[in-house]
């Protein structure tokens, strides 16, 4: 599979601006959508809320960053929501997104 190169352009273990972080979002998930994780809580999460890994994705692919990112539990976190769901991800390497938790809002 091919990667692609966000290493040269982002550094995604810094703390990135709203915009940085949504076009890192948007070229890992438009390269790859596999290259999307789930943590055990998010999954947890997810179904106790009644949320599909599709509704997720939907999120990541079409949601905004309205809100700068918070350090917890040693990376990154940053919120990409719709109307109806927030989703709270994290980078965990240049080419790889984990879906920290999500829910409706």
């Amino acid at each position: 599979m091919k990667q692609i190169d966000l290493e040269s352009r982002v550094d995604v273990t810094s703390r990135l601006s709203k915009g940085q972080a949504r076009k890192a979002l948007s070229e890992i998930f438009n390269h790859d959508p596999n290259l999307v994780g789930f943590t055990k809580h998010s999954r947890n999460q997810m179904k106790e809320r009644e949320l599909a890994t599709t509704d997720v994705l939907n999120v990541l692919k079409a949601g905004k960053m309205l809100e700068n990112p918070e350090f917890e539990n040693g990376s990154w976190r940053y919120k990409v929501q719709t109307a109806k769901i927030t989703v709270v991800v994290a980078f965990r390497r240049p080419n790889h997104i984990v879906v920290v938790t999500a829910w409706r809002n």
